[in-house]
């Protein structure tokens, strides 16, 4: 009896001895790879959560970026389709019809009359009508426009009267000696009546203060 319970007790040992060596580490070990693993995990995950928040952010301005750009684009577009529709407008309504009336007002022989007498008038008080040219447009009638002329202004003319020119409306008069022509033929007038009634135009049309 005594023989067995003494071999038991060395089974025992040998039984505690291979825990202690074998399992124990063993299960430690397991533990240390399970806590390993978890610790892994999280990470993995933490970093995924990091990544698809980036990306996500990234996708965020990159979608911003692609709208304000569009957006810009858009807004571009539109003010230089208000800008032609402008120009459009401004050329079938000021231009033309301003054209028309100019083209009209300075084919009148009284108009043109007018004009050659106030600028060789205007000529003699500086003392520059000695030698003088009235041009006037190749439409209008010279006996018209001589008719309407006073004596004066004739008799400074080289020509006695108004010689035909290359433009529809308004008149020239050319001093010879100065080699100076005071221009005010139609599209003259058409520049410069132009640059000053345009803003009106505008801003009556468009509401645009300025340009």
């Amino acid at each position: 009896m005594e023989k067995f319970e003494k071999g038991t007790d060395k089974i025992q040992k040998i039984c505690d001895t291979l825990r202690k060596e074998t399992l124990e580490p063993a299960k430690q070990e397991a533990q240390s790879i399970v806590a390993e693993a978890h610790a892994k995990a999280a990470r993995i995950v933490k970093e995924a959560e990091h990544e698809a928040k980036a990306l996500h952010e990234h996708a965020r301005k990159s979608i911003e970026q692609e709208r304000n750009v569009f957006q810009s684009s858009l807004e571009q577009a539109a003010r230089q389709s208000l800008e032609a529709l402008r120009q459009a407008v401004e050329h079938e309504l000021f231009n033309k019809e301003l054209e028309k009336v100019i083209e009209r007002q300075t084919a009148d022989p009284a108009i043109i009359a007018k004009v050659i007498n106030a600028i060789v008038e205007a000529l003699q008080k500086d003392g520059l009508s000695a030698d003088l040219s009235a041009v006037i447009p190749k439409y209008v009638s010279t006996e018209q426009v001589n008719a309407l002329l006073l004596q004066n202004v004739i008799s400074k003319l080289r020509e006695k009267g108004v010689a035909l020119g290359d433009f529809t409306g308004g008149a020239e008069v050319k001093v010879h000696g100065k080699r100076l022509t005071i221009d005010i033929t139609d599209k003259t007038l058409k520049e410069i009546l132009a640059e000053y009634a345009r803003k009106d135009f505008r801003q009556l049309i468009f509401g645009i203060k300025n340009g």
